[in-house]
């Protein structure tokens, strides 16, 4: 058994930002949330013309790795200045701020009562519209917010279905100013979303015809996107990949890829996708024992032999992105080895398709280290 629900609204494609007045209600005060970039780049601007007359106010310095500490500032601007209606535009991490910023709305708990399950989300939020600028995490549509405790060092998500975006506008040419080597980083996280979710305990037909056709268009389309940022062919399939992927594991889960990427996020302070790029050839080695017919089924799909070839290609595009694979080169010491095994038992490694002890873990970190 399982249920799927997604955003209400998703418009896909080149020239979907200018769909944004027509989405957003009439006569609401909108809070625009986003990071510097799109300050820098004309995005904020842009918005400001398609929201008018609208009351508009913009905060714009959500950082890569946003703390749950963050949030309860945005939160505290967005009660203050009475906001009515969230706009988010950036990375995932800036859509996760709006996603919660929007969802606890209705209540003055802090973000950490949340972020620690010891409240849940209300019912229903605010509106809320997510507009991604990268290809990667797939936050537009998925219930959940990954942030770090600044006091505790720790990183997971909070979940609930209030926190799910109102709407999803998805446009490829709001992709085209980003970097290459962010480009590669978002879209090695796309594709290892992809493929554990097509992979883990929990996937059904649905999830796995979803994930297939997402890790496709992102293995076929990332070297492209690196290599020329206004490929918007390649810019397009890497954001439409990014959707469909993150529509699979939002029902399936993920595994132990991302299950140790997030403490490693913690202690490192690393691109996330960086890292699951890194993990996922040695993850998926690891759990090729009992998923084998699954992997070999997902790379005919892709055009490749067995599944050992899809490993390799995911090997080929690391050098190709010129990452290391050595977790030592990323300053990782073995002592923090037991804070990542203790603080990687989340929802993802939960999903994984291979039941993974404490010692399997570290066989797995000393093996990478």
């Amino acid at each position: 058994m399982y249920k799927f629900s997604t955003v209400k609204n998703i418009v896909f494609g080149a020239g979907a930002l200018e769909k944004l007045g027509a989405i957003v209600p009439p006569e609401v005060r909108v809070l625009v949330i986003s990071g510097q970039s799109a300050r820098r780049n004309g995005v904020i601007d842009r918005l400001q013309a398609l929201l008018a007359p609208r009351a508009v106010k913009v905060y714009d310095r959500v950082q890569p790795e946003p703390t749950i500490q963050q949030v309860d500032e945005v939160r505290s601007l967005a009660r203050t200045w009475g906001a009515e209606a969230i706009v988010a535009v950036g990375g995932g991490s800036v859509l996760d701020v709006g996603k919660v910023t929007a969802a606890a709305a209705g209540t003055d708990l802090p973000t950490a009562e949340f972020f620690y399950n010891r409240a849940v989300l209300p019912a229903a939020g605010c509106f809320m519209a997510a507009l991604p600028t990268t290809a990667g995490t797939g936050a537009e549509v998925t219930p959940n917010g990954v942030f770090t405790d600044c006091a505790s060092n720790i990183k997971q998500s909070i979940r609930g279905g209030s926190i799910l975006p109102t709407a999803a506008l998805i446009d490829p040419l709001l992709t085209v100013d980003c970097p290459p080597a962010v480009t590669a980083a978002s879209g090695l996280d796309a594709l290892t979303q992809g493929i554990e979710s097509y992979i883990a305990r929990n996937s059904n037909h649905l999830t796995r015809a979803l994930a297939m056709q997402g890790v496709k268009l992102i293995d076929c389309s990332i070297e492209k996107a690196c290599n020329n940022g206004q490929d918007i062919t390649a810019r397009s399939d890497m954001s439409e990949g990014t959707v469909l992927g993150a529509l699979a594991f939002a029902v399936s889960g993920l595994g132990a890829v991302h299950g140790l990427a997030h403490p490693l996020g913690a202690r490192l302070h690393l691109p996330h996708g960086l890292i699951c790029g890194v993990l996922l050839p040695v993850i998926l080695r690891w759990n090729s024992v009992c998923c084998q017919a699954r992997l070999d089924e997902l790379a005919a799909f892709l055009g490749y032999e067995r599944g050992d070839k899809l490993i390799e290609r995911v090997e080929q595009l690391l050098e190709k992105f010129q990452i290391q694979r050595r977790l030592s080169v990323y300053g990782l010491q073995t002592s923090d080895f037991d804070y990542v095994i203790k603080n990687s038992r989340s929802g993802s490694m939960r999903a994984n398709c291979r039941d993974l002890s404490d010692a399997d873990l570290l066989q797995i970190l000393q093996e990478m280290y």
